[in-house]
């Protein structure tokens, strides 16, 4: 489904370089809405709490850093993700907290932390993806996924999905993951996937490392 993405920003910082990829650092985020950050772009969050209503949306781009720099994501809609990438090549997630606020009533949350559709390339590392969503990472179809020294913990289903061609997970701290750590296929994207994981190990299109599982 398409998105409608908007972003606010203020404070923004343009600096060129020589090649044809643009550095963009955000000092403060006043408001986000959604998100259409353009091909190239490198974001620097202020270390605060932001409050969203729509998911970060990165659609269809390639060659972009969002560094949350110990900043806090909730979301408000608990039918939302958090992050929502679909098609995008060299992403890079890294050093931030993202969860929903907490559910009331018996359905709770039905929203994935971070959320992934086809692409390749895609780094997750050292974030807190917590509690009240459905998934802590849900992937499918995406090549050459690295998620790298996160602390996965109090998901209400998983802490990982991922249905694809290839996936690395190393140096991750796993906990309270309601229904088990990690859901694998290889390449089968039929549902549910094959497998439910909660140890290190390797095999076709997974490579696991120095993970702990509590």
């Amino acid at each position: 489904m398409k998105r409608i993405s908007l972003i606010i920003f203020s404070s923004i910082l343009i600096i060129s370089c020589n090649s044809s990829r643009n550095i963009i650092k955000i000092n403060t985020i006043d408001s986000i809405l959604s998100n259409n950050i353009e091909s190239g772009s490198n974001l620097k969050l202020d270390k605060k709490t932001y409050e969203l209503d729509y998911p970060i949306n990165i659609l269809g781009k390639e060659n972009i850093t969002i560094d949350g720099n110990g900043a806090t994501l909730i979301m408000r809609n608990m039918a939302e993700d958090v992050i929502y990438i679909e098609n995008s090549n060299n992403i890079t997630l890294m050093n931030f907290k993202a969860t929903h606020i907490e559910p009331e009533g018996p359905t709770g949350c039905t929203g994935n932390v971070i959320h992934i559709e086809g692409g390749a390339n895609i780094l997750i590392e050292k974030c807190d993806l917590n509690g009240s969503g459905i998934v802590g990472i849900a992937s499918y179809n995406s090549k050459n996924l690295i998620v790298s020294n996160n602390f996965i913990h109090k998901n209400s289903q998983y802490g990982i999905i991922y249905q694809g061609p290839q996936i690395e997970i190393k140096g991750n701290v796993f906990e309270n993951n309601t229904k088990g750590n990690i859901y694998f296929s290889y390449l089968d994207t039929s549902w549910p996937p094959n497998e439910k994981i909660n140890a290190n190990q390797n095999k076709e299109g997974l490579k696991m490392s120095n993970n702990i599982f509590k």
